[in-house]
């Protein structure tokens, strides 16, 4: 048996002198269906909401900094 499995992987990290990093991303064809179809998904659901994809992302951010605070 032959399963299709999401293979993602980190390819390339370029530090910069500011501190920012570029990142060079390498994934298989799967990969790359599942994460034009998630993203996809994601922006017609804020749209509907009438979200600001920012606002996810956000909070996002705030839940990993909540979840880094109660495992301290």
């Amino acid at each position: 048996m032959n399963e299709e499995v999401d293979m993602i992987g980190v390819k390339k990290v370029e530090e910069h002198e500011d501190g920012s990093a570029t990142y060079q991303f390498h994934f298989d064809d799967k990969a790359r269906n599942t994460l034009a179809e998630e993203g996809l998904k994601l922006v017609l659901y804020c749209a509907a909401a009438k979200m600001n994809l920012q606002l996810v992302y956000d909070f996002i951010e705030d839940h990993i900094k909540y979840e880094a605070q109660t495992d301290e």
